[in-house]
């Protein structure tokens, strides 16, 4: 049976069907399609309107050298429009966008597994990309992982940007290990005993009772890893045959009273539900965090400035029952798609594939994430060295679609070469979210007041605000007002994909 198309709101519905007429139009209108399938058999640069991400202050300027030079290799001429990604700015310029009619010929779409885009893919708003990858030489190669996250019942509605998979794991204070002649920890119990070490021991040696274990936040990263390190799943798994949520595991039901236990003990910050990330841990107040692992090198150099005796390091894979497991990404973020308003006809998508499929390959690769050699970067050994003070490529790297290890690295501390390593070493341990590449319709309705239902109940239950009775009325009001029902589609859904 054909899968019904998830419950749109009326103004998405008389968007998606003006938006499916306006192609469907345009395509049978004869004139305009052969003077687009001309213009993909021209010698003359192929015109590319693109809506991109901005994430820095300053967007890259029309006339940056990169883009120009990536213009010339790829005989394109690229009219960028830059949108602040801050909060939902992006998303909302986008959901105007689509509602507008006036749609780029290449755009960035992020949440695409959420109501507004599912829906916009659903609903014809952009081409199937899978049918034009087969002959490709690099897009041919994408990762499987976050190609099949990415799909949509085999439909494949953008160009994944690939995303490091073994990315979750542990920063903390190696000083403060090192003051009190402690190990990394490698276990869940390690971590405990870390923790309170570092709330009650003094670890940073200055006299005072004024430190504590664990920097959480509202996402409770440290609650997700214990749970696949008991040997649960990533937010969601098959347990007897059903795709089920982790809260209906008993491995996370162990984690959750540890994690409890922590809060009790003020080993983790009582403020947590509304603390900044990072916050605590900058101001020398916290000695470890959850997170990708990749903020050890990025999010704390004030703090290393303004103390430099600390030393952070990072650590990953933790010894469970199920041996070394750490929690993946989606493999993904975000998608480069190509709307069919814009674009009519198959020739010129194949045009834009081919522009994108040379994303991947040198001096361009290069380009998107350094700048201009010479100028921004010169290279020693094998390795990019960033020119002091010069602009780089900034923004541009958002186009880089493929694996963020693969390229020209840049030369790095032995922070970031440990990192790094890591990534490469424990991506085999990857624990993935089940739940990732499925769908199901009541979770697209309910989905997301469901979710914030069982945090507050998770949240609640760690505060000791619920018994265990509370807990079990929580799990069980969540089953009955959906999310049975996700289960499910979910699990129906994975038998129709996965279970051939």
């Amino acid at each position: 049976m054909k899968k019904k198309a998830p419950r749109m709101t009326t103004k998405l519905l008389t968007l998606a069907c003006v938006t499916c007429l306006t192609a469907s139009l345009l395509a049978a209108c004869g004139p305009k399609k052969e003077a687009a399938d001309t213009q993909a058999d021209s010698s003359k640069p192929l015109e590319l309107n693109i809506m991109m991400i901005q994430q820095l202050a300053e967007p890259p300027k029309k006339d940056n050298a990169s883009i120009k030079k990536i213009e010339e290799i790829t005989n394109t001429k690229l009219d960028i429009t830059w949108v602040p990604g801050a909060g939902s700015a992006y998303d909302d310029k986008v959901s105007a966008t689509i509602a507008s009619g006036k749609m780029p010929d290449v755009l960035l779409i992020r949440k695409n597994k959420e109501s507004a885009m599912l829906n916009a893919q659903m609903s014809g708003v952009f081409w199937d990309l899978a049918p034009f990858l087969k002959e490709t030489k690099n897009l041919s190669k994408m990762s499987t992982v976050a190609v099949e996250n990415a799909s949509i019942n085999g439909q494949l509605f953008g160009i994944p940007r690939e995303r490091v998979l073994s990315r979750y794991g542990m920063i903390f204070r190696k000083d403060w290990l090192d003051n009190l002649g402690l190990p990394v920890p490698k276990t869940a119990e390690d971590i405990y005993n870390v923790a309170k070490a570092f709330t009650n021991n003094d670890p940073d040696k200055d006299g005072k009772n004024n430190t504590f274990g664990i920097q959480e936040d509202s996402v409770m990263e440290l609650l997700k890893q214990l749970t696949i390190m008991n040997g649960g799943p990533n937010a969601w798994g098959l347990k007897d045959g059903k795709v089920t949520p982790d809260f209906m595991y008993p491995e996370f039901k162990t984690a959750l009273d540890l994690y409890r236990k922590m809060v009790s003990e003020k080993l983790i910050s009582s403020d947590f539900p509304i603390a900044k990330k990072y916050e605590y841990f900058n101001q020398g107040k916290a000695g470890m965090y959850f997170s990708v692992i990749d903020d050890a090198a990025t999010r704390h150099i004030d703090m290393l400035k303004q103390d430099p005796k600390a030393k952070i390091d990072v650590t990953q894979n933790f010894e469970g029952a199920q041996g070394l497991r750490t929690r993946a990404t989606f493999g993904y973020d975000s998608l480069i798609a190509i709307p069919k308003q814009s674009v009519t006809s198959e020739a010129k998508v194949k045009q834009i594939i081919a522009f994108l499929d040379q994303m991947a390959e040198e001096p361009i690769q290069s380009m998107l994430m350094y700048g201009i050699e010479g100028t921004d970067y010169t290279v020693e050994n094998g390795k990019a060295k960033i020119i002091s003070g010069a602009a780089g490529s900034g923004d541009l790297k958002n186009f880089k679609w493929n694996d963020p290890m693969v390229g020209m690295s840049i030369t790095k501390t032995e922070l970031e070469q440990k990192i790094d390593k890591i990534f490469v070493d424990n991506k085999n341990n990857a624990v993935v979210d089940l739940s990732a590449s499925l769908l199901s319709d009541t979770n697209t309705q309910k989905g997301n007041d469901l979710k914030k239902a069982m945090t507050d109940a998770i949240t609640r239950y760690a505060f000791g605000e619920l018994d265990e009775k509370g807990w079990n009325d929580a799990v069980d009001k969540w089953r009955k007002s959906g999310g049975d029902k996700i289960i499910e589609e979910f699990t129906a859904d994975y038998n129709k994909n996965k279970g051939k």
